[in-house]
């Protein structure tokens, strides 16, 4: 390596290392604002929580400060050098524009093959971890799960709503009875809604798992026919299932590479399996237990767990799911190369500052760069579609990049 590419690779990495740290920094302010401020502030969930969630955002957060801490970097030290007459210097030198960018550009491509595998082990594995702290919070103590701001909150058989809350006091409870997928549906007795003025949160039991609310001049609707009643109950104690959470949910982004291809092929095994007739072999496995007839002794058991199996992942993994599933990983590839994108736009941005004008190379590579963030976010819109529509589009924002790169390149020629 020659003196002068260490000299401009020694400036990239200090800058980088300063943008990735300030600007994970801010992520992961806005990420502990809005997933803990609710248990926090509103449910009482203990401060040690932040620590571990800490912990968990950061490699997620890196997926964007990276590429943004290196466009940073490219602009300022290209810019800074170019400021300063020294790319005059090297050209005069003999070096080529493309000579001098090497190392940016070798910068890039270690940042890209670094950001691909955070995207594919390290983010993932951070997301679902995220969640799941914040899941067990909740879990450890139930009553943080009864969250106020007109958000629903889905149990075991019902949805709430909780309008106001303070402490272990509710205003504005509001109850729907739900089906396994989450549809809403009658309850028990044609019970099809409750709505109570206040509500007081009592104990939960750990053992059976329930927490005992009561209601506060509850009104309760029946239907019967097209006629809805709304008796009114003063005071009405109500318990609710917490069950524990077994499975993540059926989100691509809380997947590694390796996992989603497992899921996948779970799920080409059961997507023509019929929950009916599964049900059926499940019960009749149960009634042959009972009376001691099981072909062999776990029989039962096996088809209980092929029934809850096969179940979980046709409902959880619809055709939209699947597709999602399918070009999670063309998503991440392509939106891993963003730096060795932006090495190739920052230089000649960088270059265009000049003394008296030195913040436009730097506010033209941030507008490009949102630009290029922008697009692959509407591009993802398109892993809704079938066929081969996504694998082409994901790819679209990094090959106009690199054909504005070299257009760029070529225009800078003689700049510096």
């Amino acid at each position: 390596m020659k003196t002068i590419d260490r000299y401009i690779l020694k400036q990239l990495i200090t800058v980088t290392l300063l943008g990735v740290m300030s600007l994970t920094l801010l992520m992961l302010l806005g990420q502990l604002f809005k997933e803990l401020h609710t248990l926090l502030v509103e449910s009482g969930a203990p401060p040690s929580i932040v620590f571990d969630f800490i912990i968990q955002v950061i490699p997620f957060s890196l997926t964007f400060s990276v590429p943004w801490g290196f466009l940073t970097a490219v602009l300022l030290v290209y810019g800074r050098l170019a400021a300063d007459n020294e790319l005059t210097s090297m050209r005069m030198a003999g070096l080529s524009l493309w000579r001098l960018s090497m190392p940016a550009i070798g910068m890039g491509l270690a940042l890209s093959l670094l950001c691909y595998y955070i995207n594919i082990e390290v983010a993932p594995r951070g997301k679902n971890a995220m969640s799941d702290l914040v899941m067990k919070a909740a879990m450890d103590n139930p009553r943080n799960l009864l969250t106020a701001g007109g958000g629903e909150t889905k149990l075991d058989g019902v949805r709430l709503y909780v309008e106001g809350r303070n402490g272990d006091k509710l205003q504005g409870v509001h109850i729907y009875p739900i089906d396994e997928n989450g549809a809403a549906k009658n309850g028990m007795s044609g019970f099809a809604a409750m709505h109570a003025k206040s509500a007081d949160i009592g104990e939960f039991d750990i053992k059976t798992r329930q927490l005992s609310l009561v209601l506060h001049y509850a009104t309760i609707e029946h239907k019967q026919g097209d006629a809805i009643n709304l008796p009114m109950i003063e005071e009405l104690p109500f318990q609710v299932h917490i069950p524990i959470r077994t499975r993540r949910k059926m989100k691509p982004n809380r997947f590694t590479n390796a996992e989603i291809a497992d899921e996948l092929a779970h799920w080409e095994i059961v997507r023509d399996v019929t929950i009916k007739d599964m049900a059926e072999y499940n019960k009749a496995a149960e009634a042959a237990h009972k009376v001691g007839k099981d072909p062999f002794p776990c029989a039962a058991n096996l088809w209980s767990a092929a029934y809850s199996d096969s179940r979980f992942y046709i409902t959880s993994m619809r055709k939209k799911e699947e597709r999602a599933f399918r070009t999670e990983g063309v998503q991440r590839a392509s939106f891993a190369c963003a730096c060795l994108v932006f090495s190739l736009i920052g230089v000649p941005l960088a270059i265009t500052a000049r003394r008296k004008d030195t913040s436009t190379g730097f506010a033209l590579g941030i507008i490009v760069a949102a630009v290029y963030f922008v697009a692959l976010v509407f591009c993802e819109l398109s892993r809704k579609s079938g066929g081969i529509t996504p694998y082409i589009v994901l790819w679209i924002p990094n090959v106009l990049c690199a054909a504005y790169a070299i257009w760029q390149h070529a225009k800078a020629k003689y700049r510096g």
